[in-house]
C-alpha cells in the first residue's frame, strides 16, 4: 500500500508549515505526494449560493466540479472514515501521503513544536519516528530543527523508499473494506494478475482496479449462468 506519515502537534504550533515546506521540497524532487487533513470539526469547502453548494444541500451524497487541470469533490459519508480508507479509495496513485494529524491511529508520526519543546506526550506516542521542534525533546527519538527541511524531506523519502508498497489486495464492499486471509489474498494476487497479464495491451502498472456493478440487493454469492 501507499505509504503514509502523519505530522502531529498541539494547535497552531506549525505542523501546516512544515508540511507545506516538506511538500515544495519533495515537489521538487518528483515526488507524487497527496495530503490528507484530519479535523475534529465540520468544514466547509465550498461557497454558499454557488451552484455546488445548492446541488449538495439540496440532499446530494456527493459532489464533484472538474475544471482544466484541476478537480474537487465531497460528500456525506455518514461515519468518519480511517486514513487508510480514504487512501485505497481517493489516492490511487501517489509516491506517499502526508497527514496532518490524526495522532491517535496507528500511522508513524513526526510531532512537530516550532515553540520551545515537543508536548509531554509526544514521548509516549504510538508510531513516533522523528520530533521538528525549536529545543531538543527531553526522551531520545530522531530530532529535527524546523529549519532542516531538507533532512525532514530526507527522512521521508527514505521512509518512501523502504516502505514502497508491496504485493496486496483490498476488497470493499459498498465502501466497506472486507477482511480477507493471506492465503485468499495470494489467490487473488496470482489468480488476477496472471489472467491480466495474458491479454493484448498490457504493459508496466501500479495498480489493477477492478469494480463488479450487481444489480440492486442482489445478494452474494452471484452465480453466473453459463453462455450457449
Amino acid at each position: 500500500m501507499i505509504p503514509m506519515i502523519a505530522f502531529v502537534g498541539e494547535k497552531k504550533n506549525g505542523k501546516t508549515l512544515i508540511l507545506e515546506k516538506v511538500l515544495r521540497e519533495l515537489s521538487a524532487r518528483k515526488r507524487k505526494i497527496g495530503v490528507l487533513k484530519h479535523t475534529c470539526h465540520g468544514f466547509q469547502l465550498d461557497y454558499p449560493r454557488t451552484d455546488t453548494s445548492r446541488l449538495y444541500r439540496a440532499g446530494a451524497k456527493m459532489v464533484a466540479i472538474s475544471g482544466k487541470n484541476e478537480m474537487g469533490f465531497y460528500g456525506r459519508t455518514g461515519f468518519e472514515l480511517t486514513p487508510e480508507i480514504i487512501r485505497d479509495l481517493f489516492f490511487p496513485a501517489f509516491d506517499a501521503i502526508l497527514v496532518e494529524g490524526y495522532k491517535s491511529s496507528h500511522l508513524p508520526k513526526v510531532v512537530v513544536a516550532l515553540e520551545g519543546k515537543p508536548p509531554v506526550w509526544a514521548k509516549d506516542l504510538n508510531g513516533l519516528i522523528a520530533v521538528v521542534s525549536a529545543q531538543k525533546p527531553d526522551f531520545n527519538t530522531k530530532h529535527f530543527k524546523p529549519t532542516q527541511i531538507k533532512a525532514i524531506a530526507n527522512l521521508v523519502d527514505s521512509y518512501i523508499k523502504t516502505h514502497r508498497r508491496k504485493r496486496d489486495v483490498k476488497i470493499y464492499l459498498d465502501g466497506n473494506n472486507l477482511q480477507i486471509k493471506p492465503f485468499i489474498k495470494d489467490f487473488f494476487l496470482n489468480t488476477i494478475s496472471a489472467m491480466i497479464g495474458s491479454l493484448k495491451g498490457v504493459g508496466k502498472a501500479r495498480r489493477i482496479q477492478i469494480t463488479i456493478e450487481l444489480p440492486e440487493g442482489m445478494p452474494l454469492p452471484v452465480i453466473i449462468p453459463e453462455t450457449k
